[in-house]
């Protein structure tokens, strides 16, 4: 726990340690009706990183979706080399609670990787991630408002590198986050831009090196069957 302390701290202060989990944008596609399909790209943007996500989600039968995502992501600072990437997807449920209010809750499992390089170190490890994403949405013709939230488990593993903090990566590779978002969607019937905000907070380590807030912005396009 010392080390991770003090890592935090010489990250904030003067960027110096990497980050070893951003969180991706949630998918919230708001499926309403069997054959629907809900199209996504999007730029995402943390404290140390800018990535760009593609989204899809389908509706399999009128009670059950599948969605699938990808998300690529690097440093945005200018003295780092970090990147990583993200694949995700799962089966979910959804309802119609009323003409404008649907219900949506999904069971995801996602992997990915990252990779960190400055002054000759370098750490690299995989994660995978297994969580639950329930959302409420609003919806109206041109205006769709969601209120979703993730709790996951995420999990590293294969932590290799000679920087100073693999050890700590290994024996510490099993945390607990909770994540609220909020999305708004603006635009035409089938095709709308979108804006989200994501909280992400880890309940197993507070210090742990990650980002806790993602801000997200693209385009969703809905084809109805």
């Amino acid at each position: 726990m010392k080390n991770i302390i003090i890592l935090s701290i010489c990250a904030t202060l003067i960027g110096c340690a990497p980050v070893y989990y951003v969180p991706n944008t949630q998918n919230v596609p708001v499926i309403k009706e069997k054959g629907q399909t809900n199209l996504t790209l999007g730029l995402n943007a943390s404290e140390s990183t800018d990535g760009f996500e593609f989204q899809g989600a389908y509706g399999l039968t009128d009670k059950i979706a599948l969605q699938l995502n990808a998300d690529r992501v690097k440093s945005s600072e200018g003295s780092s080399n970090g990147s990583g990437y993200f694949v995700e997807f799962g089966p979910g449920y959804y309802k119609k609670l009323s003409e404008h209010v649907v219900f949506e809750t999904y069971g995801l499992l996602a992997f990915g990787g990252l990779k960190y390089e400055e002054d000759g170190t370098n750490i690299n490890a995989n994660f995978f991630r297994i969580g639950a994403q329930p959302s409420i949405s609003f919806t109206s013709k041109y205006f769709i408002a969601s209120l979703s939230g993730r709790l996951a488990n995420l999990n590293y593993n294969s932590v290799n590198g000679n920087y100073y903090d693999v050890e700590y990566l290994k024996a510490n590779n099993s945390y607990w986050l909770i994540e609220p978002a909020l999305t708004l969607q603006a635009g035409l019937e089938n095709v709308k831009l979108f804006i989200q905000l994501q909280l992400s907070e880890n309940l197993t380590d507070s210090y742990f090196l990650q980002d806790e807030t993602l801000v997200s912005i693209g385009l969703k396009v809905n084809i109805d069957p």
